[in-house]
């Protein structure tokens, strides 16, 4: 049986942008993703650290070395000055600040994070 319309190989403009977009999605979520996917499993490593710090003898700075040493591990670099550990009495209190650059080949787009954690 016979088609009604032949066929060409043919291939609509609509098909082809939406083939575009699709590929561009694909790009731009293969880009993003994975530093706030970073970025949340740093913020889980610093909810742990925060929660144990809240009843052991840890220093300040050996909070803000164990925060440098889990962003490490994740693959974020952090220098001291970028994180700031404040810890009182039965109160504990680490914040994180770092930006990561994102090249999307058009423009390359700097991102900001500042995962924060405390007991309070």
């Amino acid at each position: 049986m016979k088609a009604d319309r032949p066929e060409r190989g043919f291939v609509s403009i609509s098909g082809i942008f939406s083939l575009l977009l699709l590929v561009a999605g694909v790009f731009l979520a293969l880009r993003l993703l994975p530093p706030y996917i970073n970025n949340y499993q740093l913020q889980d490593a610093i909810q742990n650290l925060v929660l144990t710090a809240t009843y052991s003898q840890v220093s300040e700075e050996e909070l803000q070395k164990s925060v440098i040493s889990k962003a490490d591990g994740i693959g974020i670099v952090l220098l001291p000055r970028q994180v700031s550990v404040r810890k009182g009495s039965g109160t504990v209190v680490i914040t994180a600040r770092y930006s990561v650059p994102v090249d999307l080949l058009v423009r390359q787009v700097e991102l900001h994070f500042e995962p924060t954690a405390s007991n309070v």
